[in-house]
């Protein structure tokens, strides 16, 4: 009998070692992420989750820069690692020192589990910076993604060209 009870607490062991291992994992990998990729042609950035989370802790924005004439692609990800399926609104705007210029993006999202969605849009640099700024300074205007009550912002830098085109004149030859 003795020894069909300490083959009974292995095995008691190795299934609670099991269950602490499972529950590390779907701890991990369960739950509804976001990520946004942004390209600019020249550079590409990804924030994910992780990032978003250290943005509302710290403080601190995320930022892409882009030349002034140029353009960046956005691809917003929602990906739902869950059982249920996730429905909500998302709104993208631009705004630049706290008034909002425009509307982005206006749609409802829904993911079905275990599944994600994306949503995809451009902005044009040349459309963006007011006419009145000289073409040697700088511009920033900030993108605010709301998704039901998460509210997520990034920093878009718009600078000038460090070879600004001159125009060169050539005397016709005799």
């Amino acid at each position: 009998m003795a020894v069909k009870h300490n083959n009974l607490f292995l095995y008691l062991t190795l299934a609670c070692f099991l269950g602490i291992i499972l529950i590390f994992i779907f701890d991990g990998y369960m739950g509804l992420y976001d990520s946004l990729k942004m390209d600019t042609g020249q550079y590409r950035q990804t924030i994910d989750a992780d990032q978003w989370s250290q943005q509302e802790k710290y403080g601190y924005l995320s930022s892409v820069s882009v030349e002034r004439g140029g353009s960046i692609d956005f691809t917003y990800k929602v990906e739902n690692h869950r059982f249920s399926q996730y429905s909500d609104a998302v709104e993208v705007s631009l705004w630049h020192h706290n008034e909002k210029i425009t509307d982005i993006i206006t749609e409802s999202l829904s993911v079905k589990s275990f599944d994600e969605r994306e949503l995809k849009w451009s902005l044009d640099t040349a459309e963006l910076v007011p006419d009145d700024i000289p073409p040697e300074q700088g511009y920033n205007l900030n993108i605010v993604i709301e998704r039901g009550e998460i509210e997520r912002e990034i920093m878009v830098d718009i600078y000038s060209s460090p070879y600004p085109i001159k125009s060169v004149i050539i005397e016709p030859r005799d």
